[in-house]
């Protein structure tokens, strides 16, 4: 079933449990009945994805976590899974945050069927077989797109959302941040990503922007970007067995917590070198270590923060 077709059917139910229920029903009764005959449920939930075109071929699966809370304009943050592509153990991990600071949690499972390796997923699916794909294939544009769905079906009246990502997810935030148009985002935030496409242009893609679609021109939006970087203050093994080793990774740093850094002060540097404005921000998180679990807090925290500046 698509998932537009959710708001019609959720207007009909509204409009019979309000004639059935007459007018003792208070305004927060009725609110409630329209949180739950929503497609996103309270608490865990799950939906079937394949509503943005180009890749309606390649459905994935997107849990959530929705908080007792009836506000119609409840907060979204996108959180995106590691390699292990376990999105519903991230959703978990949010859900005490999600109950804390009463924010709707969304976690796209980037499947391995149709979505397998890195290139597909950690890398957008820009570059496969050597060659860059058609940008509207990219996988990052399902992140927009899934925010349109949930606005269309009436569960927020939220205009903007944050993103999140850990370790592969991290990879594919910063990259979302560089090469996609996040123009809905309000915080983006990377955390503890074994690798980076940095941005300069002394190394070639993935690793830098040379030989990439990105522009040199495009760098002074994306240094305006609000892009959160959180690094964990024990994320410093190297021989993680997942950690990247080749000689382009491994120039950015032996471990996680070096690369992050890495990634942050390559980027002010280029920002310094144009005279660009650069609004990265980048944090430790003390006594973490490569935990999507640990991480979450420090996160959910920084984009709480985005709101209450609203």
């Amino acid at each position: 079933m698509n998932i537009k077709h959710f708001k019609y059917l959720r207007v009909i139910i509204i409009t019979m449990a309000i004639v059935l229920t007459g007018c003792e029903d208070s305004n927060e009764k009725i609110e409630e009945k329209i949180a739950n005959t929503s497609f996103i449920p309270f608490k865990y939930g799950k939906f079937e994805y394949n509503d943005y075109e180009p890749l309606s071929d390649k459905p994935i699966t997107v849990y959530t976590y929705m908080p007792d809370y009836t506000n119609d304009d409840i907060p979204v943050i996108f959180v995106m899974h590691g390699q292990n592509r376990d999105a519903s153990n991230y959703c978990g991990d949010w859900s005490t945050s999600a109950d804390k600071y009463k924010i709707l949690i969304i976690c796209p499972e980037i499947n391995d069927s149709y979505y397998p390796n890195s290139e597909y997923y950690q890398q957008g699916g820009m570059y496969i077989d050597n060659k860059f794909v058609q940008p509207e294939k990219w996988t990052f544009n399902l992140i927009e797109s899934i925010f349109s769905t949930i606005q269309d079906s009436n569960v927020t009246k939220a205009k903007t959302y944050g993103i999140y990502g850990h370790s592969g997810g991290g990879q594919f935030v910063h990259r979302f941040a560089l090469f996609s148009d996040p123009k809905n985002a309000s915080i983006i935030i990377p955390s503890n990503s074994g690798w980076y496409t940095l941005a300069h242009y002394k190394e070639t893609f993935p690793y830098g922007l040379n030989n990439s679609p990105l522009n040199e021109n495009i760098l002074k939006e994306k240094f305006l970007l609000p892009l959160v970087i959180l690094l964990g203050e024990n994320d410093t093994d190297p021989n993680s067995s997942s950690l990247r080793k080749t000689d382009e990774a491994m120039r950015q740093g032996p471990h996680r917590y070096a690369r992050g850094k890495y990634f942050y002060t390559t980027a002010k540097s280029k920002a310094e070198e144009l005279s660009l404005q650069f609004n990265w921000k980048i944090f430790t998180v003390p006594n973490v270590g490569h935990s999507n679990a640990g991480m979450a807090p420090s996160a959910a925290e920084q984009f709480y923060k985005t709101l209450s500046n609203n």
